[in-house]
């Protein structure tokens, strides 16, 4: 099977498993009772409750027969268009929005910082036995030890003690205002320390197994310079890295983000996201959930992409 050929058969089966998902939360809402309805008739008198329930089912589509009311879903969810919070009275995208970039204001930069760390850190331990080695080494049992919450609290601390920096969100300014920003660096640490410790480990053990072939020690017989040497072995193991990295990326997403954003009080993704379920705020919860659904098939998909950019042999099975 060609290149060309593997890929869109798995872009196929990524586009097969989104529509699933989304039919299955279709059928999910509709068997599901809406208590939205009962939270806009509360207090009112009979006739305006009839009436607001009235306009509610036009709008929501509930007069419609259910296969237009799945073709109106399929596209208001396809398009990112979650519909409307009636537990906090406004849309479920401008609930979201901004919470998801606040969220990657510092998840990509610790992602990023982590990805560096777990390579080179991987590299050194493998490749070299010295001091760097062993430091390497450390920090990946160490970091992947410690729970993610107690570091974040930790820092904050630290940075209170040490630095006479106030590391404590403040919700009426912006996200790069007074104290803000020392809460999001906060969580750049957390994040780079913890995720990047797990990949060095993941990163050791298969720079190392590439390190003991012949062809590195041909490298170190003829005196390649280290720099030369780290390039080969990675180029190596990058294709069974990419795939357990995309894996660890994904659980942070999943449960990294929860801990950091409780633990700091970061209104994030996942800060929002446990104040919906908290609330039972289920239109909030349905976006929530699909979104995650969406990144760890895109996340599977970008991991096939760019195996078989580095392993051609990887999409000719």
């Amino acid at each position: 099977m060609s290149r060309r050929a593997f890929l869109a058969r798995r872009a196929g089966w990524a586009v097969f498993v989104v529509w699933v998902v989304l039919t299955g939360a279709f059928l999910a809402f509709v068997a599901a009772p809406d208590h939205n309805l009962s939270i806009l008739q509360y207090g009112l008198p009979p006739d305006e409750a009839r009436r607001v329930a009235e306009q509610y089912r036009e709008r929501m589509h509930y007069d419609e027969p259910l296969l237009r009311r799945y073709a109106h879903w399929m596209w208001e969810v396809g398009t990112f268009q979650f519909g409307r919070s009636y537990v906090q009275g406004r849309s479920v995208n401008a609930i979201l929005a901004p919470a998801l970039r606040l969220t990657l204001a510092y998840l990509a930069p610790g992602v990023g910082l982590a990805v560096l760390l777990g390579v080179l850190g991987g590299l050194a331990v493998s490749l070299w036995r010295g001091l760097v080695g062993r430091a390497a080494d450390a920090f990946g049992h160490v970091g992947a030890a410690f729970p993610a919450f107690l570091l974040a609290e930790a820092l904050a601390l630290l940075a209170v003690g040490e630095a006479d920096i106030v590391a404590q969100w403040n919700s009426e300014v912006g996200p790069f205002a007074e104290s803000n920003p020392a809460v999001l660096a906060v969580a750049v640490a957390v994040v780079a320390t913890t995720l990047g410790a797990t990949l060095l480990r993941y990163a050791t053990a298969e720079t190392a197994a590439v390190a003991g072939e012949p062809f590195v020690k041909r490298l170190r017989a003829n005196g390649a310079p280290p720099r030369r040497i780290a390039a080969h072995v990675l180029r190596n193991a990058a294709p069974p890295l990419v795939a357990l990295f995309s894996i660890r990326v994904l659980a942070v997403l999943l449960l990294g983000v929860y801990l950091v954003e409780t633990a700091l009080g970061i209104p994030g993704f996942g800060e929002v996201t446990l104040t919906a379920i908290r609330d039972r705020d289920v239109a909030v919860i349905l976006a929530a959930t699909l979104i995650t659904t969406l990144l760890g098939v895109l996340s599977t998909l970008v991991e096939d992409v760019v195996t078989v950019v580095l392993d051609p042999r990887s999409g000719s099975e």
